[in-house]
């Protein structure tokens, strides 16, 4: 259903749950690498494993809330609406990838012309949200492998509970470089995420920010 809006048109886009799990997903993300750069900045300040390991633990069970929120999101990609739908996201259509060079011909010719329209997802963004989506699944696997490893939580910890403690440490030293890694991948995202969005509410001026709200998006007429 459109309604006409001056010389644009306010379209619906975003169905609610797409909107509410992106928001829950994104303070969830934002929650666990707060508290392990903060439990990293008192482990640098000299503080004892009394205070490191309730942080760590907390860290665990919001990653497992974490883990049933995105499984959502995942099974919401095959049973959302159009724009909701893994194929709105997965450039692996010809016409997906021509859009992605025109927009990445836009940015780099400092936005001259006009880039590549369309109604859900940005097509170059796309190609970030694969590799997001794709970087969240070996954080929410390493991070059930952790816990295990770590604080003896399942279900990982069944199936570790015949190692030696030396051998549960080595696993989990390896796992947590992975994990380490991963969090700096979210951590490039979500940058270059803000720095589209506001140029995308500048130049193309669709409300993408406020769309994620109420779930509608300005376009041209035509």
């Amino acid at each position: 259903m459109n309604e006409e809006t001056d010389s644009r048109v306010l379209t619906d886009v975003w169905d609610r749950q797409t909107r509410v799990l992106h928001w829950i997903n994104a303070i969830l993300v934002i929650t666990l690498a707060l508290l392990m750069v903060g439990r990293d900045g008192m482990e640098f300040l000299g503080a004892g494993k009394s205070l490191l390991t309730p942080i760590k633990r907390l860290h665990a069970y919001i990653g497992y809330v974490f883990v049933f929120t995105f499984a959502l999101r995942v099974w919401w990609g095959f049973a959302g609406n159009t724009y909701a739908r893994w194929s709105d996201i997965i450039p692996y259509r010809k016409e997906r990838w021509q859009a992605i060079a025109r927009n990445l011909t836009w940015y780099l010719s400092g936005f001259k012309g006009r880039p590549a329209s369309a109604t859900g997802h940005d097509p170059l963004a796309s190609v970030f949200y694969v590799v997001l989506f794709l970087t969240l699944l070996s954080q929410a696997a390493t991070g059930l492998v952790l816990s295990g490893a770590e604080l003896k939580l399942y279900p990982a910890f069944f199936f570790m509970q015949g190692m030696s403690d030396a051998a549960r440490h080595a696993l989990g030293s390896s796992i947590k470089e992975v994990h380490e890694f991963g969090f700096w991948l979210i951590a490039g995202f979500l940058a270059a995420h803000l720095c589209g969005l506001v140029v995308h509410e500048i130049k193309e001026k669709t409300g993408l920010l406020s769309s994620m709200i109420h779930g509608k998006k300005y376009f041209p007429k035509g």
